[in-house]
């Protein structure tokens, strides 16, 4: 009996909780601190004027002084050159942390969509964070959250494991009936078969030498024999030398190499993965159609081109299905944006926002103007599941300064394609470390994450990644 009323004492007391919180949260928000800009106290009214009326909503109600307030924002604008970042922080009567939201722009243009972006981060963090401090104020739980937006959030089991080195790619291999299954990651110098089942083991490493860098490494079973090889993407100064390993016991077998392609699996229409190729010349970063990759004898042969925007090449674009089974080409822009084509080359969608954001790239010589070099970015990989649903992260936390991009959070989300425009179902909580690459597990459901934890490498520091596990439907 003493436990029924235990128990009802607490049903009351979170009913008593939601309830007083049901009603919109008084929220403060300051003007935030401007630097690297002209005119900085315009600024700051600007930005709070319009974070003001992005943030109200049936959740909270805004107001511009403090008094009365129960939650206060406050942030900071940062503009070198035309870059700029809007950081802020959201804390409670007592001076606790309720969350906090960065957001990026590339142009002064920028501001207005950066806000908006800031204002939505914010809502999602304050809408969490508020309710669970009052209902468990001293609980500190370190479990993920996938957010549903159709389904009350729900933590999802998270798998954290660490590995020494800055890696940059990952591919999965077999699952075994021990459950147990094959990852191939790398560095820009170095090539690692594990196996991860509860724990991950390193069963064999290649080293490369200093003026070979690896860009992605794939998987694709392009001879039939059930077990996949191993595509990875490696240049030599402005050449390409790819090469092709096969896994025999716990060893790696290099079966093919040097090879003139860059190497992407894509999962396009109807589930149906496949590997494409491409290749680079002296004047284009990427040169000739993309195109599928099989393998005749011994040779490997390009077939079945893909038609692309122009803006469009191996690293930037996935296929999404029409309605009556014709091909729509997604293809992420220079700035970040999705977009998406119908099979006659027209634009039909443009996302608000930015997603992807990689730091992996080479260095160019040829048109590099008055600089030694430029820079060349490959973007982020984009997922699609065999219902269709497509997963693609998005970077954060960015600066883009003397030709180098840097990244210090990510999101992973999950969309529907409707025919007209991409439809969130879930997103990931933020991370505090920047993605290099993922991978989706269809049969376990698992999403695995690689995460750049220490970047700096050097003669007394190897730098050091994570593969971040998560259980998704």
């Amino acid at each position: 009996m003493r436990i029924k009323i235990t128990s009802m004492s607490v049903l009351l007391l979170v009913m008593v909780c939601t309830a007083a919180w049901a009603a919109p949260i008084p929220t403060y928000v300051a003007e935030f601190s401007v630097s690297g800009a002209s005119l900085s106290n315009e600024m700051k009214s600007s930005i709070q004027t319009l974070l003001l009326s992005r943030l109200a909503s049936d959740t909270i109600t805004t107001q511009s002084k403090p008094e009365g307030a129960v939650i206060t924002v406050s942030g900071s604008y940062l503009l070198s050159g035309n870059i700029f970042s809007l950081d802020a922080t959201v804390k409670n009567r007592d001076g606790a942390v309720v969350t906090r939201a960065f957001a990026q722009g590339k142009s002064p243009d920028d501001l207005v969509p950066a806000v908006a972006t800031l204002a939505k981060s914010l809502l999602e963090g304050i809408d969490k964070g508020v309710v669970q401090q009052k209902l468990t104020p001293s609980v500190s739980e370190p479990s993920d959250i996938v957010t549903s937006i159709k389904v009350a959030p729900a933590a999802s089991a998270m798998t954290v494991l660490r590995l020494d080195g800055t890696l940059n790619a990952i591919a999965r291999g077999r699952t075994f009936a021990d459950g147990e299954r094959e990852l191939f990651l790398s560095g820009d110098h170095t090539l690692r078969y594990y196996r991860q089942g509860g724990a991950l083991k390193l069963l064999a490493e290649i080293p490369y030498k200093i003026h070979e860098k690896i860009l992605s490494v794939e998987t694709a079973d392009l001879d039939g024999d059930t077990i996949p090889e191993l595509y990875v993407t490696i240049i030599d100064g402005e050449k390409l030398v790819s090469q092709v390993w096969k896994v025999g016991g716990t060893s790696l077998t290099k079966v093919a190499g040097p090879l003139p392609y860059y190497f992407r699996t894509i999962t396009g229409v109807n589930g149906s993965k496949k590997l494409y190729a491409q290749e680079i010349s002296g004047t284009n970063d990427f040169a000739g159609d993309v195109a599928e990759v099989s393998l005749a004898g011994n040779r490997y042969v390009l077939s079945n081109p893909v038609t692309l925007p122009k803006t469009g090449n191996i690293f930037n674009f996935t296929l999404l299905s029409g309605a009556k089974g014709d091909t729509y080409p997604l293809v992420f822009t220079q700035n970040g944006y999705l977009k998406v084509y119908n099979p006659s080359g027209d634009e039909i969608f443009k996302s608000g926002e930015e997603f992807g954001g990689s730091e992996n790239g080479f260095k160019r010589y040829e048109r590099a103007g008055e600089t030694l070099y430029r820079q060349v970015y490959l973007e982020q990989r984009v997922v699609t599941k065999a219902n269709g649903e497509l997963i693609i992260p998005q970077n954060s936390g960015s600066w883009f300064m003397l030709g180098k991009h840097s990244y210090a959070k990510n999101v992973l989300y999950c969309f529907t394609w409707d025919g007209a425009g991409l439809v969130e179902k879930w997103h990931t909580n933020i991370s505090d470390y920047y993605l290099a690459d993922f991978a989706y597990d269809e049969t376990a459901h698992e999403l695995i994450a690689l995460e750049v934890v220490g970047k700096e490498e050097g003669v007394f520091s190897k730098g050091s990644s994570r593969l971040v596990i998560r259980k998704v439907k």
